[in-house]
């Protein structure tokens, strides 16, 4: 059985390794070459335009918000927040800096008693139940809580997308 694999194997690298070597197309040259073998070429995908179009000229080019986009002399692209030389052609691209900023949720304030006497470090024991969290009524609310916070991420993203054009 193990000389079954070896001889496909060997079968293989033999296959693979005919066009460079004994095959021969009409010029008499090998049918493939090492050297014709490159890497595909890869690209930067355009950055989406954000709500309108914006001339240059009508952009503030101090706006800590704004993207600036050019090529260089050797065709590399090239981003900074500010402008490149004179001379450069360059597109700016804005965005809106509280756009994955979660805001805080205000919890109401707890009433506490005053006391003289000085605090330990003792463990508090609620006076609530701890198997409240598994009765019907605690799974429902923690589901319809769950489902409340997925609500409003899915609108969220919504937000983003529309934002960024997709």
């Amino acid at each position: 059985m193990k000389f079954i694999w070896k001889l496909m194997i060997a079968v293989l690298v033999i296959g693979m390794l005919l066009p460079f070597t004994f095959l021969k197309g009409k010029d008499g040259k090998p049918l493939m070459n090492f050297g014709n073998i490159k890497m595909p070429e890869f690209s930067i995908p355009d950055l989406p335009k954000i709500s309108g179009s914006k001339n240059v000229d009508t952009i503030n080019s101090g706006s800590p918000n704004s993207i600036y986009e050019w090529k260089d002399a050797e065709g590399n692209l090239q981003f900074s927040n500010t402008p490149p030389a004179e001379g450069i052609e360059y597109t700016v691209r804005e965005y809106d800096p509280n756009t994955n900023v979660i805001q805080s949720i205000e919890l109401p304030a707890e009433e506490t008693e005053a006391s003289t006497e000085p605090q330990t470090n003792q463990k508090i024991i609620s006076s609530e139940d701890p198997s409240d969290v598994y009765s019907p009524e605690g799974v429902k609310k923690l589901i319809d809580d769950a489902k409340n916070i997925e609500n409003i991420l899915n609108d969220r993203l919504k937000e983003q997308q529309a934002t960024i054009g997709q």
